[in-house]
C-alpha cells in the first residue's frame, strides 16, 4: 500500500513540473551582423559604333594637326601662333574620352587614342620648350667618359723633325683628352711601328711608344684630321742603329660625331 501511494504521488507531480518548465521562456539574445560586400560593383563602359568611329577620327585628325604643328615650327618666318590655330584648329577629343582612358588605356583599341590625349591636354608650345630642355640637361650631364672612342686616334704619315735622321712613322693608334678649344694631349702613351735606316743594309722596322700634343685641323667626311707632335722612344734592334729618342710630327684621324 505505501508503495503504491509513493507510486500516486510521483505520477500526479510529474505533469505539474513539466509544464512548469514549459511555461517558462527562453531568454533572447542578439547575434553580431556585419555586411561584407562579397563583390565591388565593375563600372560598365557602354560604347557604341557610332563612338568607335568618332574615337579613330579624332586620333586621325590629332596626330595629323600634330605634325602641321611641326611645320609650323620649321618655318623661317611662320605665321603667328593665333593665326595658326583660326587656320588649322585643335580637334575636340570625344567628351567620353577622358573617362573611358583610366579603365582601357592599356586596350589595344584606346592605346593610341589615350596617350594623344595627353598630350592634347597640353600646350604644344610648352611642351615643345620643355622636352628640348629636358634634353639638353640630359646631354650636358651625360658622363664624358662614355664616348671615349671619339678621341681615339688612328696615326699615320709621320716623320721625323730632325734633319740628320730619317726616321718615318707607318703606323700607330693614341687617345687623346681635349685641353682646351682645338688642343688636346695624350692621355697615355700610344703605340707605333717606325721605319729607320739602317747604314749596313735595309731599313729596319720597330715598335715604339710616344707621347705628345695634338691640334685638331678639320672635318673630312666622316673623319676628323688632327696633326700630331711627339715624343717617340723605340724599342728593339733599330734603337741600337738610330738612337732611342726621336722627335716625330704627323697626322691622325678620329670618327666625326655628327651634331644631333
Amino acid at each position: 500500500m505505501a508503495a503504491a501511494l509513493l507510486l500516486a504521488v510521483l505520477v500526479a507531480a510529474a505533469p505539474a513540473q513539466a509544464q512548469s518548465s514549459d511555461s517558462d521562456p527562453l531568454v533572447s539574445r542578439s547575434l553580431p551582423f556585419a555586411a561584407i560586400e562579397l563583390m565591388p560593383d565593375a563600372p560598365i563602359v557602354v560604347l557604341s559604333e557610332e563612338d568607335l568611329h568618332a574615337l579613330k577620327a579624332w586620333t586621325r585628325d590629332f596626330a595629323a594637326w600634330q605634325q602641321a604643328v611641326e611645320r609650323w615650327r620649321r618655318q623661317k618666318l611662320p605665321i603667328s601662333w593665333n593665326e595658326f590655330l583660326d587656320h588649322s584648329p585643335k580637334p575636340e577629343p570625344p567628351p567620353w574620352l577622358g573617362g573611358v582612358c583610366p579603365l582601357l588605356e592599356e586596350d589595344a583599341e584606346f592605346a593610341e587614342a589615350c596617350g594623344l590625349l595627353g598630350d592634347w591636354r597640353e600646350d604644344p608650345l610648352t611642351a615643345k620648350t620643355r622636352h628640348t630642355a629636358a634634353a639638353a640637361l640630359q646631354q650636358r650631364e651625360a658622363p664624358k667618359n662614355s664616348f671615349w672612342w671619339r678621341n681615339l686616334h688612328l696615326d699615320g704619315l709621320w716623320s721625323t723633325t730632325q734633319s740628320n735622321i730619317a726616321a718615318i712613322g707607318l703606323f700607330g693608334t693614341h687617345l687623346s683628352v681635349s685641353v682646351e678649344g682645338r688642343l688636346q694631349v695624350f692621355v697615355a702613351p700610344g703605340v707605333m711601328l717606325v721605319s729607320v735606316p739602317n747604314p749596313y743594309g735595309p731599313r729596319v722596322l720597330s715598335p715604339a711608344t710616344d707621347w705628345g700634343l695634338t691640334y685638331r685641323l678639320f672635318n673630312a667626311g666622316g673623319a676628323t684630321v688632327h696633326f700630331n707632335l711627339v715624343h717617340a722612344w723605340i724599342f728593339g734592334s733599330a734603337a741600337q742603329i738610330q738612337g732611342t729618342n726621336l722627335t716625330l710630327g704627323g697626322f691622325s684621324l678620329t670618327r666625326r660625331v655628327r651634331p644631333r
